[in-house]
């Protein structure tokens, strides 16, 4: 028997169109139809949203970021968000008319940097490259609210409460197996999260 394979996007847009009655695609390459349209956005946003939570699988600590030979240093593609591992140093993303987005030093009003900077780098990936216990709640949770603003089916969207339930119950104990134990004590906001029973309050 073969070995089940991961959720792909593919099949959760399927799952979101099944959701509103509509019959599954084989393929998110034709565009042009408006709801695998509509599907696939709310499935990005979902996917942005969860993701921003900052999860051991998307987050680097010490990502080190090289100044060009003008001192500047531009942000890479998919960065979230992020923040420098120094604590005393205010560094923002601003926009430099020169170069575009980049890294900026609110102490010394200036782009420019004579050396690496270390950050924590919070990544946003695509959605087949998230692990499977995440592919599953964004899958869901995406489903629901694509299913309530086409549809607005109280009765289905209440179906769907309990499996979104156990699909961020799940993500979370995934979560928690992926980190040191320890660090959930020190951490107040850790904690906090990981004791929120609702999973559409738990984004930031």
């Amino acid at each position: 028997m073969p070995n089940l394979a991961f959720t792909t996007e593919l099949d959760a847009v399927n799952e979101m169109l099944v959701s509103i009655g509509q019959a599954p695609v084989n393929t998110l390459a034709v565009s042009g139809i408006r709801d695998v349209n509509i599907a696939r956005g709310e499935l990005l946003k979902v996917s942005r949203q969860v993701q921003l939570i900052g999860w051991n699988w998307n987050t680097d600590e010490g990502y080190t970021l090289t100044p060009d030979i003008d001192g500047h240093i531009s942000l890479p593609e998919g960065l979230l968000k992020f923040e420098p591992m120094d604590r005393s140093r205010q560094l923002v993303q601003r926009r430099n008319p020169a170069k575009g987005l980049g890294l900026y030093d609110k102490d010394r009003l200036s782009f420019e940097f004579d050396e690496p900077v270390k950050i924590k780098a919070v990544w946003g990936f695509p959605f087949d490259d998230l692990p499977e216990s995440a592919r599953n709640y964004v899958a869901i949770s995406a489903a629901r609210k694509f299913q309530a603003q086409t549809i607005g089916s109280q009765a289905l969207d209440g179906f769907k409460a309990e499996d979104e339930q156990r699909a961020w119950a799940t993500l979370l104990r995934d979560e928690r197996g992926g980190r040191n134990t320890n660090m959930f004590r020190r951490n107040r906001g850790l904690q906090r999260l990981y004791n929120r029973s609702t999973p559409t309050r738990s984004y930031p």
